[in-house]
């Protein structure tokens, strides 16, 4: 069975993005010395996307060749007669929730929980998450998208790992606390 990782990049103010979308506050920020930040690292471990419809068109608006053609990337959305233009993606939509454990459960590589806000807290309060690698950017936006939008469920988080960066960015890897049989 895989793991599901949310891999996300936020504002120290906890923005994933403007109001509008607009990302430049994050491609601003150069890549360090020693690489890029894990994301190489994350692409050989995963072999699944889950991103939400405003994630998949922003993607496509910034009109490049589709980055993810060999990873199997699911679109979840609520609009059942969304266009998918990309090579190997399928759209979710009803009973999404039941189809990604299913897929989970049928792989054994990783699954990248790419965004945004309202698709990452479906996936918290479905308890589809299994790691966060929550990568800061020494950046304050003031408004914006929030990496946690809407009522988040409670639950508890233990830091695995932090890496501190020359470029000041931070990269927190966070597991979720299982229960544990008595």
């Amino acid at each position: 069975m895989s793991q599901t990782i949310l891999y996300i990049a936020s504002s120290l103010d906890g923005f994933i993005a403007k109001p509008d979308g607009n990302l430049d506050w994050l491609t601003s920020t150069p890549n360090p010395d020693s690489g890029d930040y894990g994301y190489e690292e994350l692409l050989n471990r995963i072999g699944t996307l889950y991103m939400g419809r405003k994630t998949y068109e922003a993607i496509l608006g910034f009109g490049i060749e589709w980055p993810y053609a060999v990873y199997k990337t699911y679109v979840i959305s609520t609009q059942n007669n969304l266009s998918i233009q990309t090579p190997n993606t399928e759209l979710l939509s009803e009973h999404w929730e039941e189809r990604v454990r299913k897929i989970n459960e049928s792989t054994t590589k990783d699954s990248w929980l790419v965004g945004g806000g309202h698709l990452i807290n479906a996936f918290l309060r479905e308890e589809l998450i299994d790691k966060m690698i929550i990568t800061l950017i020494p950046q304050l936006i003031g408004e914006g998208i929030p990496l946690f939008s809407g009522k988040t469920p409670t639950s508890t988080w233990h830091l695995t790992e932090s890496k501190a960066f020359n470029t000041g960015v931070v990269n927190l890897s966070y597991e979720k606390e299982r229960k544990r049989l008595m």
